[in-house]
């Protein structure tokens, strides 16, 4: 990615064009404001501002973006470099949208695609197997340190859409991507949808969550790596709509490490109450409900997986349990009560999992779950 030398551009105070104040008991709320460069000193939007996020955002150490319910930000789709939103190490992002007044994180085009704009990243302080200051794939910020319990924000009530623009010729942006996130922050009720990577991607921390949707993403749905070691509650993932075609498309893509999959602290995340629809793609190489490898370990309960279907050698899997060191893992760790329907072949290790015909999933099989109701899907 190009380097950004942009000022900082918050006009969310002072663009002209501002909304009537009929009764003059206030200041008048600007229509419109842009988001860029570096946001050097504590902010709160306001929820009748529609914003826009032009090129490289980010929320400096030590201070605090707070976005109200109701919000919309718009990535300039055409602006000469990528637009996204990266929360620094030592910062903080306050976005807590509600069911009724979801956050809106999307594309300005005429015709929004994926790929669009980047995404969201949160930079933490909380521990990776790759140690600390870590450089990250995306936006060039560090991350991981020795705080488990470090408090990014709160992350609540959000939409992202269109997200996963290209970093550069061999990776993209997620939709929201967690860099060593820690358990004292909040994450919940959160869609990504529509986008060209990931829908969430964790590299080590040990932040928790409930509540996650990922739709139509074209990559992996829920991925991670380095260490991750937190808790998420009811997950959904529907890759069928998905409008760009992957090679490698999985509901889970699962690593410890992969240079070391025994470095520690190991991957091993506590999962419950998961669904994940494939694309029913005969051409899919390498497709997958969940792909666990590389030494990762986790805890997964309740998982309902349908539609992974590929005439492709060594894919169609409902889950594949990939490498000596996860499979011996999980042969003595498995994962409990999982329903595996429509797809090529359960699993290329049966010993692996407690096989049921009763696993709901993230609330009724395939079924979106009531959960999902405010998402507007």
């Amino acid at each position: 990615m190009k380097k950004l030398v942009l000022t900082l551009a918050i006009l969310g105070a002072i663009v002209t064009g501002c909304s009537n104040d009929d009764n003059n008991n206030g200041p008048e709320v600007p229509e419109t404001g842009v988001l860029s460069g570096n946001i050097t000193e504590n902010m709160t939007l306001n929820a009748e501002t529609l914003y826009t996020l032009k090129g490289a955002t980010y929320v400096k150490s030590g201070v605090t973006l707070t976005i109200p319910a109701g919000t919309r930000i718009e990535a300039d789709s055409q602006f000469e470099e990528v637009a996204f939103l990266g929360i620094e190490k030592g910062a903080k992002i306050i976005a807590q949208g509600t069911a009724a007044k979801p956050i809106v994180f999307t594309s300005n085009a005429a015709s929004p695609a994926p790929q669009d704009w980047g995404g969201l990243v949160i930079c933490g302080n909380a521990v990776t197997n790759l140690g600390t200051n870590v450089t990250a794939e995306v936006t060039g910020l560090t991350y991981g340190g020795t705080n488990s319990a470090d408090n990014s924000g709160v992350l609540s009530h959000i939409i992202v859409e269109y997200s996963g623009n290209l970093i550069n010729d061999d990776a993209e942006f997620n939709g929201v991507t967690f860099y060593a996130v820690g358990s004292g922050t909040t994450v919940n009720n959160i869609l990504v949808y529509q986008g060209s990577d990931d829908g969430f991607e964790w590299f080590g921390g040990s932040v928790n969550a409930t509540n996650l949707a990922a739709i139509g993403c074209q990559d992996d749905s829920f991925d991670w790596t380095e260490g991750w070691n937190g808790t998420v509650t009811n997950l959904y993932s529907d890759q069928s709509s998905a409008t760009g075609f992957s090679a490698d498309s999985r509901g889970i893509e699962a690593d410890n490490n992969q240079n070391n999959a025994l470095l520690a602290p190991i991957s091993n995340p506590t999962l419950s109450n998961v669904t994940l629809i494939g694309r029913n793609n005969p051409a899919v190489t390498k497709e997958a409900g969940a792909w666990l490898r590389r030494g990762t370990h986790a805890t997964i309960t309740n998982l309902y997986i349908t539609g992974f279907k590929s005439t492709q050698s060594g894919s169609g899997f409902g889950i594949n349990f990939d490498g000596t060191d996860s499979q011996t893992y999980f042969t003595a760790n498995k994962l409990n009560n999982v329903t595996i329907v429509n797809s090529t072949t359960a699993s290329n290790m049966i010993l692996g999992f407690n096989a049921t015909t009763t696993a709901t999933g993230a609330g009724n099989g395939a079924s979106k779950a009531t959960w999902m109701d405010w998402m507007g899907l």
